[in-house]
């Protein structure tokens, strides 16, 4: 029997045809849903996945960006940047926005430690530099500036400034070096600014007269030699091995002499004369041919002889009521005598230079002196000295000195109602 042919296997009935139909129809639209389905969900996990990485990349650029902000010390536009972050970023790129939570941090210490003036608050700057989201290389060298107090211009900040710390801001200027090297020239620059306040002349050369010099007042001195020739002396002793460091220091080597007389001379205006006498001698041993060893040792010399009159000055004020020569005028013959004399008395005085006549006027206040003989010159370091024609006449109370023609001096040790005890001597 032959098979059947497809015509013969296709239902005869109508009804189970289009039963047929359906069921084929069914299965269609089955896989063709099933297609686009699968279609339609690879096309949102591609849109999905574009969005995730879009959104992370602007995350790291948003990061990057307040990262090269802040390592400007620009931590406003920083703080700005990670502001743009927002919650879908931290839903796709957490890992990228919680790395910028440190420098956020340590941003906000930055911003609350500076002025509306623009300068910082050391405390707040100290805070800053020991966060571990700091990023600004520069904080170190500008709290060094602070340390060294530069702001207030090189040489006038005072050597005892509220808050100056040297020995802080080199420490501080290393620990910069040593963790950022990039900042070698601003490390540089800071030294060599500091520095430059040994860079004047601190030792001011006394004015020379024939036989005489003139003595420095308070004034007119550097006062502030003696500190700054301390805090040279710790420099220079330092060790500093870093060439940022050591180079600017070396510089200031032609310092030490000026330094050092100038401290002398700081402590000689103010009264410390065997000190000032050991700093001359420290300078003469050190610095003999320096350009100012002549002078300093002029100067050496007549503080040796000022030491030696305030000696003698002391002994005859303490020896006042009981004096040498008592009331023997007669020993004023030779310009060297300690009389004791009453208002009225006129005292003869031989010596170089002489004679001269001492005419004697108490009366419960200074001694009033006048003078007789020739005189062609003075000076005083007590009193007052009034000349006219034919006449000169000196005032002063104890202490007081008169020298006349270099040659003698007669000095007021004490005063007794109407009487007074008075010195006279040779000026060596």
């Amino acid at each position: 029997m032959d098979p059947a042919s497809p015509e013969d296997q296709l239902p005869r009935d109508p009804a189970a045809i289009i039963r047929a139909w359906g069921r084929g129809a069914k299965r269609f639209l089955a896989r063709r849903w099933r297609i686009v389905f699968v279609a339609a969900v690879a096309v949102v996990l591609v849109a999905t996945g574009g969005v995730v990485v879009a959104l992370r990349a602007e995350a790291s650029r948003l990061v990057n960006e307040a990262d090269a902000r802040h390592a400007d010390g620009d931590c406003q536009d920083a703080i700005e940047a990670l502001d743009e972050l927002g919650p879908l970023h931290r839903l796709v790129a957490g890992d990228v926005v919680d790395s910028s939570v440190q420098g956020r941090r340590a941003c906000s210490v930055l911003l609350g430690a500076t002025s509306t003036d623009g300068d910082f608050e050391p405390d707040g700057l100290d805070e800053y530099l020991g966060h571990p989201g700091a990023r600004w290389a520069h904080a170190g060298i500008v709290r060094a500036e602070l340390l060294f107090n530069l702001s207030a211009g090189s040489g006038n900040g005072g050597w005892d400034a509220p808050g100056r710390d040297p020995e802080g801001a080199l420490e501080q200027l290393v620990e910069t070096l040593a963790a950022h090297p990039e900042e070698s020239a601003s490390v540089r620059e800071v030294m060599s600014t500091y520095v430059g306040r040994f860079d004047k002349d601190w030792f001011i050369k006394p004015t020379e007269y024939p036989g005489y010099t003139e003595p420095l007042d308070e004034e007119s001195v550097a006062s502030d030699a003696c500190a700054a020739r301390e805090e040279y002396l710790w420099l220079h002793d330092g060790g500093w091995t870093e060439p940022e460091l050591a180079e600017p220091i070396a510089s200031t080597g032609d310092q030490g002499d000026d330094l050092l007389a100038g401290c002398a001379q700081v402590k000689q205006a103010d009264g410390k004369l065997t000190a000032a006498r050991s700093l001359y001698e420290d300078y003469l041993k050190s610095y003999a041919d320096a350009p100012g060893a002549r002078t300093v040792r002029k100067v050496h010399d007549e503080l040796v002889d000022s030491i030696r009159h305030k000696q003698m000055r002391d002994r005859a004020v303490a020896n006042a009521d009981h004096p040498a020569d008592g009331s023997n005028l007669d020993a004023c013959g030779d310009a060297r005598c300690q009389v004791s004399v009453t208002s009225g008395t006129t005292i003869p005085v031989g010596g170089p230079g002489g004679p001269y006549e001492l005419h004697v006027t108490v009366a419960g206040g200074p001694v009033d002196l006048s003078l007789g003989g020739l005189f062609y010159s003075y000076s005083t370091t007590g009193g007052s000295f009034v000349s006219g024609d034919g006449y000169a006449t000196w005032s002063s109370g104890p202490r007081g000195e008169l020298t006349l023609n270099n040659k003698v001096a007669v000095g007021v040790d004490a005063v007794r109602g109407d009487r007074a005890t008075l010195s006279v001597w040779q000026v060596d």
